[in-house]
């Protein structure tokens, strides 16, 4: 009987949590217009996820070793960025990257991680994106969901100390749940999950900008060596980083 009552408090405050994150998260959209540009792009569904998300996140990387302009490079080029990721920081070695269509990007994490990735702001500065997939949670768990994410950037620093800061906010939906002990586990989980592969991506991020400022050459090569860049995206790699020299501190 114990067993049964501390089952059902778990159950029960993860339902309260859930419904707290998504009010929470409903009150910060009401404040973010930007992604109203989304919403009107987008339409209906959009628009769902933005007024009753799931999970709301933010999060920060400062002082980058990389210009506003590098990033941008990097940024339109997520295949190559992805791939030398995966070469820096091994969590991330499965996942891969094909373009469908200019602005839309199909990512495939060995099938626990797939969904296809619109670009729909790109300026300098600033990256919004919308993402449709699904995610294999854990062994008969599966959570279809939709992702609305911005990401900002800056210049924080100039000449030999050129530095940038980047910030990214997004937004969480969960289209559908599977019955019973297996969804109430789900709910549970998945805020600590979306958190820990946050963070797993923003280490790769700074990896990936670290590794270009210490040896482009280094890079290049492991660029080179994935299956995953095609040719054109290597050849505008080794022209804009691989002449560059060492900066030393």
């Amino acid at each position: 009987m114990s067993t049964s009552i501390n089952v059902r408090r778990v159950a029960t405050t993860a339902a309260l949590l859930a419904v707290m994150l998504a009010a929470f998260a409903g009150y910060l959209y009401a404040g973010d217009p930007e992604f109203d540009v989304l919403a009107k792009k987008k339409g209906t569904a959009a628009r769902e996820l933005l007024d009753k998300p799931t999970l709301y996140r933010k999060t920060e990387l400062k002082g980058m070793p990389c210009s506003p302009d590098d990033f941008d490079f990097l940024l339109d080029r997520p295949r190559t960025s992805v791939a030398l990721a995966g070469k820096l920081h091994k969590s991330l070695d499965k996942y891969a990257i094909t373009m469908t269509k200019p602005g839309t990007y199909h990512i495939d994490d060995k099938g626990n991680l797939v969904g296809d990735m619109d670009i729909v702001i790109s300026e300098p500065g600033k990256r919004m994106y919308y993402i449709a997939g699904f995610w294999k949670l854990m062994p008969g768990v599966r959570l279809n969901g939709r992702m609305a994410l911005i990401v900002e950037y800056g210049q924080a620093g100039a000449g030999n100390d050129e530095r940038i800061d980047a910030n990214a906010r997004g937004y969480m939906m969960v289209d559908n749940s599977v019955a019973g002990a297996a969804f109430k586990l789900a709910a549970f989980l998945f805020p600590n999950k979306v958190d820990a592969r946050i963070k797993r991506f923003a280490t790769a991020v700074s990896k990936v900008v670290q590794a270009i400022h210490d040896d482009p050459e280094a890079a290049l090569k492991r660029v080179g060596d994935s299956r995953n860049v095609p040719p054109e995206e290597v050849k505008e790699f080794r022209e804009r980083f691989a002449s560059r020299r060492v900066s030393l501190p």
